[in-house]
């Protein structure tokens, strides 16, 4: 059983914040969200639950050479993406160089739809304990939500899609695979979103951004701090910051508490969250 462990960054700022919230009402609010490690948890009891990424190296489901390259291209990049001495502009080509050689390793190595469905189907990706409700409480309000993610987004949308949460009131900005007609991946749609470019990710091009110009009122929920870049660019009043802290808690509750306004640490449920949208009418 996960214990519950909430930290209120700065009490008096958070029922600030969370007042304006609830005079707005749902009417001026709108949601954005991180997926892996925000509405997924990380941990299964002490296991660490894998990235869709993750079980397609592990799984064998790819060509044999895939995964040795996979963990080859983390094991060079994933270092430079934590060093936090390296200047934000040099990293953030990296990154860039990473998924793009990594996209085009995914294709060449046979990734088709059959590959994502088996994963889906076998629920290796497990959403956050609450999060149904989170999502079924936000449609039911018609408020917009938004989740902004450098995973895959056929993924996260198949995932919402099996579970009956595809609502017509997310909108999901992140890398999309494109298809041949056998279903074959040939490559991505549109910009790369990674860890450090989601405040570039063009959400004012997109339909969400039609839909919340007159909402000035939001709930980001993110696990890294690297995640307050989303609201980057947005107009709003208020912004209320929800940190998931899933491991490590005490090493980086300090970091936590400067981003975030609301940390929720262990792995915890939405239980919080849901309460707090639940007193948003």
């Amino acid at each position: 059983m996960v214990k519950e462990r909430i930290v209120i960054s700065n009490p008096k700022k958070f029922e600030e914040k969370k007042s304006a919230l609830i005079r707005g009402g749902a009417k001026s609010l709108h949601i954005i969200a991180d997926f892996d490690r925000t509405l997924t948890k990380e941990f299964n009891g002490k296991n660490r639950i894998n990235t869709v990424i993750a079980q397609l190296r592990e799984g064998n489901y790819l060509a044999p050479g895939y995964a040795a390259k996979s963990y080859a291209l983390h094991g060079k990049y994933y270092p430079i993406e934590k060093d936090s001495k390296l200047p934000y502009e040099e990293k953030k080509e990296k990154m860039q160089e990473w998924w793009g050689t990594h996209i085009k390793m995914i294709a060449e190595s046979g990734m088709n739809r059959k590959v994502m469905l088996d994963i889906i189907k076998k629920k290796k990706i497990t959403l956050r304990n609450g999060a149904l409700k989170f999502f079924d409480e936000l449609n039911s309000k018609k408020v917009p939500t938004l989740i902004l993610s450098a995973a895959l987004g056929d993924f996260i949308e198949e995932i919402l899609k099996s579970e009956g949460r595809l609502y017509k009131n997310i909108h999901v900005i992140s890398n999309f695979f494109e298809f041949d007609r056998k279903g074959n991946v040939k490559g991505y749609k549109g910009k790369i979103v990674h860890a450090l470019n989601k405040s570039e990710a063009e959400i004012e091009k997109t339909p969400y951004m039609k839909k919340v110009l007159k909402r000035k009122n939001i709930i980001l929920l993110g696990d890294s701090t690297d995640d307050l870049d989303m609201i980057k660019g947005i107009d709003y009043e208020n912004a209320l910051k929800i940190g998931f802290l899933n491991g490590e808690v005490e090493k980086n509750l300090k970091d936590y508490k400067k981003a975030f306004d609301v940390i929720i640490c262990n792995d915890a449920s939405m239980d919080f969250v849901n309460k707090l949208v639940r007193e948003i009418r």
